[in-house]
């Protein structure tokens, strides 16, 4: 009888996150092929190992009576070659992506301005349809990409056919596997079988730490020589790749590295994890190596409440523990790991009902449009860089290095009349709701009158008026602002004198406006108000008030987004072969 399972950790990368999740292919397809009653398969990281849970048991008398099914797909690599099985077309799936790629630029071109993205966003939505519909690209298509190079297929074949050229001990080779994972005795030998050839060499694709170099576990010499694996872990880490790992393209210049990118689950059931990668995977395009980071663990969290029936209490982070991350800088004929790393969900996701996981989605698309409209050059390094830390560390100091850099981005920007994304009043809202930190509620800063008062006459004297054509502005834009707002932000008594001077300014403009004209375009801050505002910095750090009057004085209101006629940015692009 088989119920649990373990997949032991071994350095914890990605490696053994695949493994787990081959064995998983493997219990479920094991579920539908037996009598079960309404079987459930769960995912669950222990710590030190995965732990899979089959409900009900699988019987040693099912594992006997199973008729042979292949682990995982085998691929053609090219037009010429046939095979006897159910396989993947891969010189048939990349030229169905070069078409939709060359049908998107297409679209992009005849579609290009303002005035036309509304034709622009149905056509890419028509595109995508056929290509998922009707001429279907399969979402393993980027792994078998890298499958079919001359240094990963040999060991591909190799354990396709340890498998296949065996279908008559088929259920033999079943029970070793899952002895192998219960901690039982595995009595299979794979001299008696037919064909099989259990010397497996580590390949770098499904192990990252085991790349050509010194990989002996002592240094006895300098010489390179591959790893020898088990078996058993390589062919669940091969079907596992295929159904769970993302290998994704990102541009350097003009030539492109790879990403490895895999979801890591806290625990979760079968059907739901897959949903959530095959969602993740869809949604996905291809950037620059930053945002790349940044926006796969916004679509992968966007997934994940989108794809959830559970509200009550809900925690991402209980779900998802975050994305496995490799770098793979392309050397020509070969791929070098240069980075390992994993990037943690964000703490601070977490709803009650469904209402308010509607508003963490908006909130979530929102924030992958503005990642999306930063281009990765220059000093936007160090912005992303802060925003990736605060999503992965969810600390509220990284936030305040992002959007203080934001802002002077956004005024930067429209100075030489390029385009800049800002942030929305009511989403802000949304999101800092809940932010509470150890030391400060943050709702309780943005809640207060004083503070509301301040940033509206900063949004007035900045973004508003970019926001309004030349010729109607009445007043001039404070383009230093943000600069200035980050730098009096370092003690509270600079930021209240600077903040004092700055309304005293917006006042007597707005007055003299007024006066003039007779009529009113903007209110003026009371003294009451900005007390308010002053008695803030008597309760919290400048540095917080600061970054958010950043967050709200350099966003805009629902009422002058629509009238701006701002709408979210198609992000990212496609990653070529």
């Amino acid at each position: 009888m088989y119920s649990k399972f373990k997949v032991k950790k071994g350095i914890g990368t990605y490696s053994d996150t695949i493994e787990a999740f081959g064995l998983a292919n493997l219990l479920n397809e094991i579920q539908s092929r037996t009598e079960l009653n309404r079987p459930k398969l769960w995912i669950e990281d222990k710590g030190l190992y995965y732990e899979l849970t089959s409900r009900p048991e699988i019987h040693l008398e099912q594992i006997q009576k199973l008729n042979y099914f292949p682990l995982f797909q085998y691929v053609v690599r090219d037009s010429s070659g046939t095979f006897d099985e159910i396989f993947f077309d891969y010189p048939k799936q990349r030229d169905l992506k070069k078409e939709r790629q060359e049908l998107t630029q297409k679209a992009f071109k005849e579609f290009a301005g303002k005035d036309k993205s509304d034709q622009l966003k149905q056509k890419i939505k028509e595109i995508e349809r056929i290509y998922s519909e009707e001429k279907k690209i399969y979402p393993e298509l980027d792994v078998y990409s890298q499958v079919i190079t001359p240094n990963n297929f040999v060991g591909f074949d190799k354990l396709y056919r340890n498998i296949s050229s065996n279908k008559e001990a088929f259920p033999e080779i079943v029970k070793a596997i899952l002895d192998y994972y219960s901690d039982f005795i595995v009595e299979l030998k794979p001299k008696a079988l037919n064909s099989f050839d259990d010397t497996v060499t580590a390949l770098q694709i499904y192990n990252p730490t085991t790349g050509k170099g010194q990989n002996k576990g002592k240094a006895s010499g300098a010489s390179a020589g591959p790893i020898k694996l088990n078996w058993i872990s390589e062919t669940m880490k091969t079907s596992g790749a295929l159904t769970n790992m993302l290998c994704q393209l990102v541009k350097v210049g003009s030539s492109y590295d790879m990403k490895v990118v895999v979801p890591d689950f806290k625990k979760a059931e079968y059907t739901l994890q897959r949903q959530i990668v095959l969602s993740f995977k869809k949604n996905i395009k291809g950037n620059t190596p930053l945002k790349v980071d940044i926006l796969n663990l916004l679509i992968l969290n966007k997934q994940l409440i989108e794809n959830t029936e559970e509200y009550k209490s809900f925690k991402a982070r209980n779900i998802i523990t975050g994305l496995h991350s490799t770098y793979q800088k392309d050397l020509g004929q070969n791929k070098a790991v240069v980075n390992i790393s994993k990037l943690q969900t964000p703490d601070f996701i977490e709803f009650d009902n469904e209402d308010e996981a509607k508003d963490w989605v908006e909130l979530l698309k929102e924030q992958i449009n503005i990642i999306g409209s930063i281009e990765e050059l220059g000093d936007a390094t160090q912005g992303l860089i802060a925003y990736r830390t605060f999503l992965t560390s969810s600390h509220f100091s990284s936030w305040a290095r992002f959007i203080f850099w934001y802002a002077e981005h956004i005024m930067s920007n429209f100075s030489r009349k390029k385009y800049a994304l800002p942030f929305k009043v009511t989403s802000l809202n949304k999101f800092f709701k809940n932010m509470n930190m150890t030391e400060f509620k943050i709702y309780e800063i943005i809640s207060n009158e004083g503070f509301q008062k301040v940033a509206y006459a900063i949004r007035k004297s900045t973004v508003t008026l970019q926001y309004t054509p030349k010729d109607q502005r009445k007043f001039e834009i404070r383009y230093g602002l943000a600069q200035s707002l980050q730098n009096k932000s370092k003690s509270a008594s600079d930021l209240a004198g600077f903040i004092g001077q700055f309304i005293a300014t917006f006042n007597a403009e707005t007055a003299r406006y007024a006066e003039k004209n007779g009529t009113v375009l903007r209110a003026n801050i009371r003294e009451n108000e900005l007390s308010l505002f002053y008695g803030l910095l008597d309760k919290y750090p400048s540095k917080v008030v600061g970054a958010l009057l950043a967050s709200y004085g350099f966003a805009l209101t629902e009422k002058e987004a629509n009238k701006a006629g701002i709408e979210g940015l198609i992000e990212g692009e496609e990653s070529p072969e």
